[in-house]
């Protein structure tokens, strides 16, 4: 089956991830699939390099299989 935003990744990106981008004073948006597009090739270094999340949001970093995926969707075109 062919991956989604909706399904697939959106949901990688936890609520502490959107709080942190907001506190930044960023107007990009971790759950919208444009802003997400827009920006694949950055969020895939930075979770492939580990920054992000950053180490000391107490978030889990992204696992090999969740950057695979991230990587995946990018391969198939960003599905929707």
């Amino acid at each position: 089956m062919a991956l989604s935003f909706e399904r697939d990744i959106k949901p990688m990106f936890t609520a502490m991830d959107q709080d942190h981008m907001k506190q930044r004073g960023s107007r990009f948006d971790l759950w919208s699939y444009a802003d997400v597009k827009r920006k694949a090739q950055n969020i895939l270094a930075r979770v492939s390099n580990g920054s992000m999340p950053p180490p000391s949001s107490g978030e889990k970093r992204w696992t090999p299989e969740m950057v695979s995926k991230f990587q995946q969707w990018i391969n198939e075109d960003y599905p929707a």
